[in-house]
């Protein structure tokens, strides 16, 4: 220990200095309290160290609880999309016998909200000297207009013909007729063999 006063060196149990009698008692007790101090300091250390342990592991423990609850969630799947479907309609029954100077018609209905509508078929005629017949595709308003001897207009036309093929597509939705016309035959019935459908997707 060293006397504050005069500077000697003294022992660290001495009270007083054994040269010059100052009291040495307040600076062991300065010396008690200095040492003290990084004490303190450690344990300060500790707890901010513990403290940040805690928060850490707390922190873990909540995105843990996350990511499970993540895992368990059902997925949500995507609404799934109407496909559409292809709908067949026959419209003859296969044979038809048409007398001279007559016709003969099958009514159809083309829906509402369908797409790709389309009339198809075959026919083949016999009678006469030409075996032939005249096949057309009309509408209401051209029906009406046919029937009474008037222009109409036609979705289909095949001409005079033995036989040929109907192709008609994208229909508008309504009512339409084929019609089979031996009009310009005087004298002689045509027998017709006719095959046609309407398809369409909805």
């Amino acid at each position: 220990m060293i006397c504050p006063k005069c500077k000697s060196e003294q022992r660290d149990n001495a009270n007083f200095c054994s040269q010059c009698a100052a009291p040495l008692a307040e600076s062991s007790q300065k010396v008690i309290v200095k040492s003290k101090t990084p004490t303190w300091l450690a344990v300060l250390l500790m707890l901010g160290l513990a403290f940040v342990g805690v928060s850490a592991w707390h922190m873990m423990r909540e995105n843990e609880r996350l990511r499970e609850g993540l895992r368990r969630t059902p997925s949500v799947s995507a609404p799934q999309q109407h496909q559409p479907t292809t709908y067949s309609v026959n419209l003859t029954n296969g044979a038809a016998t048409v007398n001279a100077s007559s016709y003969t018609s099958y009514k159809f209905e083309v829906p509402d909200n369908v797409s790709s509508v389309a009339v198809s078929g075959h026919f083949v005629a016999i009678g006469g000297t030409g075996n032939d017949i005249e096949c057309y595709i009309l509408d209401e308003d051209g029906f009406a207009n046919f029937k009474n001897g008037h222009s109409a207009r036609t979705y289909y036309k095949s001409g005079k013909v033995t036989q040929a093929k109907i192709e008609v597509r994208n229909l508008s939705p309504g009512t339409y007729y084929i019609m089979l016309d031996n009009r310009f035959s005087l004298l002689t019935p045509k027998a017709v063999q006719i095959q046609a459908s309407l398809s369409y997707m909805q």
